[in-house]
């Protein structure tokens, strides 16, 4: 990865932006907060993250304010445009603990 396409990475966020969900049943799509915050580590071209979300009134079904979910950025395969990932994220024991850190840094974990 050239410093260009890790300056890429480095840009991507959501940050303010709304965090949508869609229902598999119905295929309705709804918005269930904003993304408030991010925290990431780079592990070769991908930026693995954990994203601060503040849900929308009557949105948790637990009644939680906030709530997190975990995904990654990367390069599509000609490394020109970045891609939104959420789905069989890895990481070693090791690099989990520091993106942990990192949230807990922040005040986000007790």
């Amino acid at each position: 990865m050239n410093e260009e396409q890790k300056r890429k990475l480095e840009a991507a966020s959501r940050i303010g932006k709304g965090m949508w969900f869609k229902d598999k049943t119905t295929g309705k799509r709804s918005c269930l907060g904003t993304i408030e915050d991010e925290v990431y580590i780079f592990v070769g071209d991908y930026k693995h993250l954990i994203q601060r979300i503040h849900f929308n009134p009557g949105s948790s079904w637990d009644g939680s304010e906030s709530g997190y979910r975990t995904g990654y950025y990367t390069l599509d395969k000609t490394g020109k445009r970045v891609k939104w990932g959420q789905y069989t994220q890895f990481l070693t024991e090791k690099e989990y603990r520091k993106l942990l850190v990192k949230a807990k840094e922040k005040g986000w974990l007790i």
